[in-house]
């Protein structure tokens, strides 16, 4: 499939947004750090791109990942000299609505934006938005690498890689025998990556697959339903040994899943995308292993291809890589850091 994020349903836009994220990594689930105040944005005017504005048309708000990646993004580009403003696709009710994407990217042309980033949450929907800013020669980027848009640049994401990562790390926990199988998610483009990816490392780390996971899939993003799907995958494969899920809420509710049956200590569980709630359950034995992001240099890393662009390179559909995260398990966990304490969190502007 090529399309990002499709939602047939308006309703069920923003459970797909969250499970596009990996339903994020801070364990923040609001822009202002946790318990910590927000800090003043500090723009170096020496900078590079001292004067600059750069638009960001985000998702939506109270997301940690996206939160991660628009601090990111921010901290980098003030460091550049350049100031961000940072506005979502709500509409006037402050719903979420697939056509406020363009007009975001509209308003930042009228105003005279020197680069917009964006966060599609459907490649179709926004692809208006992206037209527009080419025919005014305003330099447009998305996070994720999404077919059929013509942009100046885009970050992938390393979901397959990162899947292969959890996949490998977990059947070594596991000791590389046994059966294992994957608790999927609703099918974005991302998930189905880092599906495949967790499958490959599982089997190259000695485990048999059992299962489809097409077939088991917590499609509303939440731990009660994937406490649900777990539980048939272990009244099926009772002799379970490993079960890799896709994000956090999924993590929590396998936990509770595997406590149930009474295989607590019989399977070892991993997420392809956890947040400081699941660095808590390794840290008490109940996860073996939580993959983290780091949404932080997702960010920097898309500040450094804007910086080129407004630097003068000619870049056209550019693709550039998003860091690698790291795996975290029992004997590394005590080194995990959230993010609010990576990197302080600053107040980003609406506008200019």
């Amino acid at each position: 499939m090529k399309r990002f994020l499709t939602a047939p349903v308006l309703a069920g836009v923003t459970a797909l947004a969250l499970a596009a994220c990996g339903t994020g990594s801070t364990g923040s689930a609001d822009a202002s750090g946790g318990d910590k105040p927000l800090a003043e944005a500090s723009v170096d005017t020496n900078g590079a791109l001292a004067g600059k504005k750069i638009l960001y048309v985000d998702g939506v708000p109270g997301n940690a990942l996206l939160d991660g990646l628009a601090q990111g993004l921010a901290a980098e580009l003030n460091k550049q000299g350049a100031t961000m403003a940072r506005v979502f696709q709500l509409n006037a009710q402050n719903q979420i609505d697939l056509a406020a994407g363009n007009q975001r990217i509209n308003e930042g042309i009228a105003q005279g934006v020197d680069a917009i980033v964006t966060f599609p949450l459907d490649a179709n929907a926004i692809r208006p938005g992206v037209e527009a800013a080419n025919e005014a020669g305003i330099p447009i980027f998305t996070f994720q690498d999404l077919g059929g848009l013509d942009v100046t640049g885009k970050l992938k994401f390393p979901d397959e890689q990162r899947g292969d990562d959890t996949g490998k790390a977990l059947a070594e926990i596991a000791g590389g025998q046994g059966e294992a199988t994957v608790l999927s998610g609703i099918p974005t483009d991302n998930i189905e990556a880092a599906v495949r990816g967790a499958v490959k490392g599982l089997e190259d780390g000695g485990m048999k697959l059992v299962g489809d996971p097409d077939n088991q899939r917590n499609l509303k993003d939440d731990a009660p339903e994937a406490q649900r799907v777990a539980q048939t995958i272990f009244q099926k494969f009772p002799d379970l040994k490993a079960l890799v899920v896709y994000n956090s809420a999924s993590a929590t509710g396998a936990i509770a899943a595997a406590r149930q049956a009474g295989l607590a200590d019989k399977v070892v569980i991993g997420t392809m995308a956890g947040e400081d709630t699941n660095i808590a359950q390794v840290e008490d034995g109940t996860l073996a292993l939580s993959y983290d992001f780091n949404g932080l240099d997702y960010g920097k890393a898309m500040a450094g291809l804007v910086e080129r662009a407004l630097s003068g390179e000619q870049l056209h559909n550019e693709v550039v890589e998003a860091p690698l995260g790291e795996v975290y398990t029992k004997d590394n966990v005590a080194d995990y850091k959230p993010w609010t304490e990576r990197q302080t969190y600053i107040k980003i502007p609406s506008g200019f």
